[in-house]
């Protein structure tokens, strides 16, 4: 087996994207609580926005919530207001889908003219509590812990194969 190591230039912009997303598209402020080297398979959270990463450096990159942190985030990415009928799974899902865009997104931008630019696929969304992402052995998953001011946590995995 190879050895497993973090490609910090490839992980910071992701960390950042994330950092910026939250504070302009959801209006709260996150702090990176941990990061390391994730050994099961197992999401951190009920809902995971998934998106497909290629390039020198092939995997995954997923933002994973908790049920109600994923409701309050697209709450108020659709400007907080009161929506009839409340929000519903579609919307959810929908929101964290376009959370894991703009991440993604962002931090292609920021690698696009470095040895690790790479493209990405449209996002996929799975949701359940203890739900489960399989990745090709010999894949790294570095998972980054973030924290809101109100205390509520969540996580950015990205898990990639190559360099």
């Amino acid at each position: 087996m190879t050895e497993q190591k973090i490609i910090t230039e490839f992980v910071l912009p992701f960390i950042e994207a994330t950092h910026s997303t939250f504070e302009m598209m959801v209006g709260r402020s996150v702090i990176r609580k941990d990061v390391y080297i994730k050994k099961n398979y197992i999401m951190f959270g009920d809902v995971s926005g998934v998106i497909g990463v290629s390039g020198k450096l092939c995997g995954t990159s997923c933002v994973t919530l908790p049920a109600q942190l994923a409701i309050d985030c697209v709450s108020a990415m659709m400007g907080g207001e009161e929506i009839k009928g409340g929000i519903g799974d579609v919307m959810v899902h929908d929101g964290v889908g376009e959370l894991i865009n703009m991440i993604a997104g962002q931090a292609k931008t920021t690698l696009g003219n470095t040895q690790y630019k790479f493209d990405i696929t449209l996002p996929t969304i799975i949701s359940g509590r203890g739900h489960e992402v399989y990745h090709k052995q010999g894949t790294i998953c570095v998972s980054t812990i973030f924290e809101t001011e109100e205390g509520e946590q969540f996580a950015l995995e990205l898990c990639t194969q190559g360099g």
